[in-house]
């Protein structure tokens, strides 16, 4: 009888069904038993089950798949933090099985799901789930490293060729920067997806503080700031990265700490989700006069080829790159080291060889290659590396001007 009543005044003096209806997002009300309060139109169309049917049940009752101790936990946390927490279409894929057939060529059998818990009458322990659908972005994801793929199947097939021209070396450093793109494109996706999420975020919320008047100019205004301070890191993401694409072979001062510190910024989250600690070492104010984009592109290629080390060799704990920078009389050096199992004695002499690659066919064997035709030709410096024991050492000597 409790809960009945609990049911009637939320339902009869919180929510505006209709206003809720008109969101283009699910939304489940739950108290911390996983009891449903409200189950929106977004879903009955979804789901082809009415709120009537499904209002006092558990949600696992209707969703057996769901994944109880999970959910629990995260509707805890957003309570007693009291501040929303997520589940994201990357990881969990979605949490309300709704199959989709709208979507041509589709990679998933399933709508993909951005799910933000937001707590909001922690009196009662009630919380809001909004379901964001992302099968799009994931499908274009999915679509996307397809492309990447077969752009290394057309490089496996430059193997094939007996005599390596200026015209096919020229052919392979632009499929080299094609794959290099698509693995960048897939990093604005991931860079982006946290901040759309909180921008969708503190959107539902805004939308449902006010259906429940408890929007006050206060809340809306600290949102409104979150969202602008989002929309310019996106701004800003898109912009660092447009910049690294550019057809630039102008020669331009470049401060050394800047240039690894804009290659960690397109690693650093594949870097901080395998746990590898990055430690510089780079003497101040050094600088040299070179091409820029060809410079980072090398860094970024030598750093993404031991953060694959670190993965391919399961390495579990202690994982670190570290990279030290001297400056010297005629000439800067740059040691780029980790500790991700090393390299066979074996194979060590073929490393800078086209097309070798020790990743078998989720390799295109340029990564390295590409990185000494830069260093040698493009910027007339030298690479070398050497390993022993569980560590790997990229030597790079640079001109301090071309």
């Amino acid at each position: 009888m409790a809960q009945n009543k609990t049911q009637y005044d939320f339902r009869s003096t919180l929510i505006d069904k209709k206003i809720i209806a008109a969101i283009n997002n699910g939304v489940i009300v739950l108290d911390s038993d996983l009891t449903i309060h409200h189950y929106n139109k977004w879903l009955e169309i979804h789901t082809h089950m009415k709120e009537e049917a499904v209002l006092g049940k558990r949600l696992t009752e209707i969703f057996p798949q769901i994944k109880e101790k999970t959910l629990l936990r995260k509707i805890k946390t957003a309570l007693r933090m009291h501040t929303p927490t997520y589940y994201t279409a990357t990881v969990s894929h979605y949490l309300i099985p709704i199959k989709i057939n709208q979507i041509e060529n589709s990679h998933f059998t399933y709508m993909q799901q951005d799910v933000s818990i937001i707590p909001f009458d922690e009196e009662n322990e009630l919380v809001a789930l909004i379901l964001t659908d992302q099968t799009n972005m994931a499908n274009t994801n999915a679509l996307l490293a397809a492309h990447v793929e077969k752009i290394k199947e057309l490089n496996e097939q430059l193997l094939k060729e007996k005599e390596l021209t200026e015209i096919q070396h020229k052919q392979l450093l632009a499929n080299s920067r094609s794959a290099a793109m698509g693995e960048m494109i897939s990093m604005i996706a991931h860079q982006w997806r946290q901040p759309l999420s909180l921008i969708s975020t503190l959107l539902a919320n805004i939308k449902i503080k006010k259906e429940l008047h408890t929007l006050d100019e206060k809340s809306m205004n600290n949102s409104f700031e979150k969202i602008d301070e989002t929309v310019k890191y996106l701004s800003e993401t898109i912009n660092d990265f447009r910049d690294y694409f550019k057809p630039n072979k102008v020669k331009s001062e470049v401060q050394l700490q800047e240039l690894f510190g804009k290659s960690i910024f397109f690693l650093k989250d594949e870097m901080t989700q395998y746990n590898i600690a990055y430690k510089p070492d780079i003497e101040d104010d050094l600088t040299l006069y070179t091409y820029k984009n060809e410079l980072l592109q090398s860094i970024i290629n030598i750093i993404k080829n031991s953060i694959d080390a670190f993965k391919s060799n399961d390495i579990t704990s202690d994982k670190k790159i570290t990279v030290q920078a001297k400056g010297y009389k005629q000439h800067l050096c740059v040691m780029i080291e980790d500790n991700a199992g090393g390299i066979d004695e074996k194979i060590i002499g073929k490393i800078f060889e086209p097309y070798f690659s020790t990743k078998n066919k989720n390799g295109t064997g340029l990564g390295l290659y590409m990185c000494k035709v830069i260093i040698t030709e493009h910027l007339h410096g030298t690479i070398s590396i050497e390993s022993e024991g569980n560590g790997t050492k990229v030597a790079i000597n640079l001109p301090y001007s071309l």
